[in-house]
């Protein structure tokens, strides 16, 4: 008895270290939560644009063929699956993919609960409706590259778009520039205009350029007009965004509204390649780049041809 109350206090000393020891030490189970998600699914295209410049492929993409005529680049991998649509995607495609994490947009908000139920579920915003969306952009980039363990790759993305903005600003310098409409057919009869609160418009601001349009915008940054609204901007250039609508053509032709306006008259119009509008840094770097060059003549930046 002597023995078992002399030895009771160093056994008990014991099991508390242990514990101690065991209360430091993460479980299997907390290790494995805490790790960066590798499987993605991206219902967003915005989302999915800013995923593919941190390098990472997601396994499943809303409305994928779309994103490759609207977005383009950063291209999707082959074996990226597409799980419908982006408001509404098919819970059983997602289910299949079994997701570490889904991303989606506000517009999104109406599948997020039952999407939650398949896997922890994130939103990605760049247009809250007010401020710079580069800055916004900028922002939830940084805010996804933690979640996902890419915080130098975000910066890196981060570092090169500020560096090809002031490149291209650089070979812009000293030439008299025209001020720049810029806009997407929707038909043959109206267009989305890009004013100074919309991504190309803060493309425009960072490249020094000037934006014909200061009449109101929506919380995207654009206002829905006629085209024969663009007439009254006799001293603008025209900058137009791919993809065409099928019917849509830019030829001088008579004819139509597009034909008669007096930039198109003058050949004072430039077709870009498709660049997605609501974009991330990448979507803002290329429309950057694609702009310049056409202003500065090098044809080959002047090859739209996507059409939907």
């Amino acid at each position: 008895m002597k023995l078992l109350a002399t030895l009771l206090p160093t056994a008990l000393r014991h099991a508390a270290i242990a514990l101690a020891c065991l209360a430091l030490v993460p479980s299997v189970a907390h290790a494995q939560a805490a790790a960066a998600p590798e499987r993605l699914v991206v219902l967003d295209w915005t989302a999915t644009a800013m995923v593919r410049s941190l390098g990472i492929d997601p396994v499943g993409v809303g409305d994928a063929d779309l994103y490759r005529i609207w977005v383009g680049q950063p291209p999707l991998s082959q074996s990226t699956w597409d799980v419908g649509l982006r408001d509404t995607p098919s819970l059983e495609a997602v289910a299949s993919l079994k997701p570490e994490l889904i991303i989606v947009s506000p517009l999104g908000a109406a599948a997020r609960s039952a999407l939650q139920r398949i896997a922890p579920t994130r939103e990605v915003a760049v247009y809250s409706g007010t401020g710079d969306p580069l800055r916004h952009a900028e922002t939830e980039l940084q805010a996804l590259a933690k979640v996902v363990g890419r915080e130098a790759q975000a910066q890196a993305v981060v570092t090169r778009a500020d560096t090809e903005f002031a490149s291209l600003r650089q070979r812009l310098a000293g030439a008299a520039m025209p001020r720049l409409l810029v806009i997407q057919f929707l038909d043959k009869r109206f267009v989305r205009v890009y004013g100074p609160s919309s991504l190309f418009g803060g493309v425009l601001q960072r490249l020094g350029l000037g934006n014909a349009w200061h009449a109101p915008t929506n919380g995207w940054g654009f206002a829905l007009v006629g085209v024969e609204r663009l007439a009254a901007f006799t001293d603008a250039e025209i900058v137009v965004v791919d993809p065409l609508p099928s019917e849509v053509t830019l030829a001088p032709d008579t004819d139509s509204l597009w034909g008669n306006l007096p930039a198109v008259k003058q050949g004072r119009v430039k077709r870009l390649a498709a660049t997605w509008p609501f974009g991330d840094l990448t979507a803002a770097q290329r429309f950057a780049s694609l702009l310049v060059d056409a202003i500065s003549g090098n044809r080959a930046a002047d090859d739209g041809n996507a059409r939907f």
